[in-house]
């Protein structure tokens, strides 16, 4: 499942670890992470958002998956999801992260 740390900080609880963006849980981490009591504080604010139903961004409406995109740092990741998405609108928010992430602007390099 998808689950978005939203906020600045690295998140650890229950020996589970979010970094800001998106992570990829098992259902059984995210178990245990969201019952840590200060984490539920922070899904309620919903600063720790679980996309319980969700494993890629073509799993999410186009705007969340955008939003998601926006909000993912691990090339890996962003690669993955570029192989499965077909929507041009995540396709392009997926291209141009990745060039943020690789040459520090949102435009490629020749």
């Amino acid at each position: 499942m998808l689950v978005q740390n939203k906020g600045k900080y690295v998140r650890h609880a229950a020996g589970v670890m979010l970094v800001p963006g998106a992570n990829q849980l098992s259902p059984t981490d995210w178990k245990k992470f969201s019952a840590h009591p200060l984490i539920k504080e922070l899904v309620e604010d919903e600063e720790i958002v679980a996309h319980e139903s969700a494993k890629t961004t073509k799993d999410l409406n186009a705007n969340e998956a955008i939003e998601l995109v926006k909000d993912t740092f691990s090339l890996s990741l962003l690669e993955e999801w570029k192989a499965t998405e077909k929507r041009s609108t995540v396709l392009a928010a997926i291209t141009e992260q990745s060039n943020l992430i690789v040459n520090g602007s949102g435009e490629e390099t020749e």
